[in-house]
Formats: C-alpha cells, structure tokens, sequence
C-alpha cells in the first residue's frame, strides 16, 4: 500500500517557542517505521506546503496526519483536500488533540481517528483494509460508518517501548537542511520514555499516557544514538531524569562508547536539585541545556497548578546547572489575569535570575484536560489555532491590546543583548548561521502586532469539518 504521512504546516504565523523550534516529525517516522513492507513518504507541510503535487506524484492509497491542537483546522482541511482529489483515499487522523477530543474530527472528509499511540494501529489498520476486512477488528479507532463516528475496542499501552522501531529517518533526509531547534542547526531528535508521573492540571502528556510511564532500555536508546551523524540530540522525553537509574546506565553506556554529542533535555529542578551528581555527569558527556518549567516565581502560583515543586527548587536547579557549566532554559507561565504589575514582576525575576534563555507561554486549557472543563464557559474562542499558548483564549484583565503589548515587552527586557550574543558566538555556543533566524524570532516576539495579528485571524475550526 501506499501510504503518504503528513505534518500539517504551520497555519497562521507562529510566534515563541513555536517559531523557534522546527524539529524532523518523529511521531510520524516512528510509525513510518512500523509499516516497512508498505511504499511510504512523509511530505512535511511546514518545509513542502504543495500538497496537490505530492498527492498526484505519489497517488496514496492512504494518507495519515497527526497535529496538536492549534493544527486541528489544518488537519481537517487537509482531509477536505485528500477527498477532494479522490475520494477512495482513506483518510486517517491521530495525535494528541484526535485522542483526546476524537469528536473534533466528525467530518465527512476523515475516515479514522487513531486514538493513543499510533505504531502497532496502524499496521493493524492497513492490514485490516488490504485484507478487506471489518475496520472493528481492528483497536483504538474511531470508524465513520453511515456517517456517524464509530469506536473499536481501546487499545492498551504499549508494554515494552524497546518493541517500538527505530525512527525512519531517511524519509525526511531531504527536509534536513530545513530543521532547527533555536540557534541549532540540523538537530535530531529522540525518544526514550513515554509519560510523566506528575499531574500538573495544564498539562495534556499524562492524560494521554494513561497516568503511566514507560521507558526504553538504555542499551536500546544507545543503538539509537549510533545512527545519528548530527553532534545535536534534542531528548523529547517530558521528564529526561524521571528514572536516575536508567539515566545514571545510559550515561555510562554513551561514555564508554565514545559518542559525542550535544545534548538537550527537559526536566524537573526538583529532580535536579535532589541529584546534582546526575547533572555533572551528563555534562562531562556533552550536556548543553536543560529545559525547565519554572510555571511561576512565586510558590502560590506552583501550588494552583500542582507543580509539587517550589522557587527555591527552581533558583537552586539553576545554580547547580550553572556549576556545571549548562545553560537553563526557562519556562514561565503568563496569566490572563495579570495587570501591569505581575509583568514587572517576571521581567524583574528573570533578569535577577540571569535566566539566559526564557520562554513565556499563556495559561491556556487543553482540550481533553479536567482544565479545560473547568474553563469551558470562559473560552472567548474556539479557534483553535489560538489555543498554542501564545495567545490568550481566556478573558484577560488588561486590554488585548496592553496585554499583548506586555507579552512583547516580557521578551524584549528579558532576551540578551548584542554583547552577550558576541560572547556566545566567540564561544562556539551559538553558530553564525544561526543569526539570521534568531534575529528575525526575536523581532517577532518583541512585536506586539505579531500576536495581535493572529489572535485577528483564523475561523472556527467547526465550521470547516
């Protein structure tokens, strides 16, 4: 069969961490993966926006598409365009917002909603329809049959994560020269773990996962990490130290082997600030910069949320990334309700905290989270290519206008000047190639027309199914 797998493009202009970061779609090189008997292709949208011309040079039998939330319209309106070129083309939708909020996807133009992970569903799925079989044979999906959504029996976690293939990069070689995570050049990106033990109420990943963490072997991480030529490894994983044993196996395991790279992790300060010999190690091997979610400067903030974490945890995580020599990148999050005051605040905290790299996202409710059920009645919109934390989908205190003004002025008082970025580049931190594009990120970011701009535009998702 063939089988064309989609990454939606960016749709209305991105600004922050969104514009910074365009990495290879793992998901879908995984799942590529999982099929090898079959011809596929991956037509990534954000690099290759013609999707008429690929569907007429490759003519799928089966077009596949994942997305996040604010990719929902995209992924909806590339269905309408697969249909309308042919309407035997099954159509099939998955990722997080699909298995969450699958009835976001009750449209005419999509055939199956994969709900959970993706791998052994789809196998299933092309078999199933090679073999002209029932489609409720098959696990964790979501039929349209005589126009209205039918679920199959939900399909359990994978067990064991070492059964999952090794990502198919070589369909995405040709996109390489277009891939970066900031001011890195041609990342690759990799997956070792699956969930969080922790039950932030903003956060969507532990309701996917069920609530469970699952983790691949060391000694299967590290094959892996061998078919990577690029010095730059971005880890995915939401909580990279969640498991110190199985950190401390496959930080011995890259030493021994001679590896080196540059690497990139999220974690928790807490985690750091309990294991600082963890930290050390990983640097001696090539660690660069960790993420972190800060959430707030204050305890009463972290406490709302559910952080389980505190301030002191998050100041104390910094200074023993700083020992060692690892840039902190800092992740905040901005209330709708602030006024002027609590802008000061954060931009006073940041520039105390020497934060070199932070990065400011909106208290947004994601779709499918207890959350967003909460918040329902509030939502001044439901488009949603808004909902990418960077523009507010709650009723702000401050004028929209003042409050984009301040989310401007959060990057514009807090991003490092020209002396600092001299010193960076003289110290191989930051690559001259990269200056172009970081430039042009942060005179969106500091622009309050930017996210003016978008929060401007855009429908109502629902309309368009």
């Amino acid at each position: 069969m063939r089988i064309l797998l989609i990454q939606p493009g960016s749709g209305q202009a991105k600004v922050g961490f969104s514009a910074a970061v365009r990495t290879e779609p793992l998901a879908l090189e995984i799942i590529a993966a999982s099929v090898p008997e079959h011809e596929v292709r991956i037509l990534d949208m954000r690099i290759e926006p013609n999707l008429g011309q690929s569907l007429s040079s490759f003519s799928p039998q089966l077009v596949g598409i994942t997305g996040y939330t604010p990719d929902v319209p995209t992924m909806l309106d590339i269905c309408r365009q697969v249909k309308s070129y042919g309407q035997g083309i099954a159509t099939v939708v998955g990722g997080y917002h699909a298995s969450l909020c699958p009835q976001d996807f009750d449209s005419p133009h999509v055939d199956v909603v994969a709900v959970g992970e993706g791998e052994v569903t789809l196998r299933e799925l092309v078999e199933a329809m090679e073999e002209e079989r029932d489609l409720a044979t098959v696990d964790g999906i979501i039929c349209r049959c005589d126009g209205q959504q039918v679920p199959t029996r939900p399909r359990s976690l994978s067990p064991n994560l070492n059964s999952v293939p090794l990502p198919a990069r070589h369909l995405t070689a040709h996109y390489r020269p277009h891939y970066y995570f900031h001011f890195w050049e041609n990342p690759y990106t990799v997956e070792t773990a699956r969930g969080c033990p922790y039950r932030c109420n903003f956060c969507a990943v532990w309701k996917f996962h069920q609530g469970k963490c699952r983790a691949k072997s060391p000694e299967a991480v590290l094959e892996d990490l061998q078919n990577i030529p690029s010095p730059i490894v971005c880890y995915v994983d939401d909580n990279f130290l969640q498991d110190l044993r199985r950190a401390e196996r496959l930080y011995d395991l890259i030493k021994a082997s001679g590896i080196q790279h540059q690497y990139w992790i999220q974690a928790r300060a807490d985690t750091i600030v309990k294991h600082p010999d963890i930290v050390k190690k990983w640097a001696s091997i090539g660690l660069k910069a960790v993420l972190i979610g800060f959430e707030g400067f204050r305890d009463e903030e972290l406490e709302k949320f559910n952080k389980r974490s505190s301030v002191s945890a998050n100041e104390k995580a910094m200074e023993i990334l700083g020992d060692n020599g690892v840039d902190t990148w800092g992740a905040f999050i901005v209330d709708p309700q602030w006024g002027r005051p609590e802008f000061d605040a954060l931009i006073d905290y940041v520039c105390r905290m020497r934060i070199a790299y932070p990065f400011f996202t909106i208290l947004t409710p994601i779709p499918g989270t207890a959350f967003f059920k909460e918040k329902l009645k509030e939502l001044t919109t439901s488009n949603y290519e808004l909902f990418d934390f960077l523009h507010s989908v709650l009723p702000t205190k401050l004028s929209l206008e003042e409050f984009y003004a301040n989310m401007a002025r959060l990057y514009a008082r807090t991003a490092f000047g020209l002396t600092e970025l001299r010193r960076r580049i003289r110290s191989g931190q930051v690559p001259r190639s990269s200056l172009k594009r970081v430039r042009e990120i942060l005179e969106e970011v500091t622009n309050p027309e930017t996210y003016l701009k978008c929060a401007r535009t855009g429908t109502d998702p629902c309309a368009q199914s």
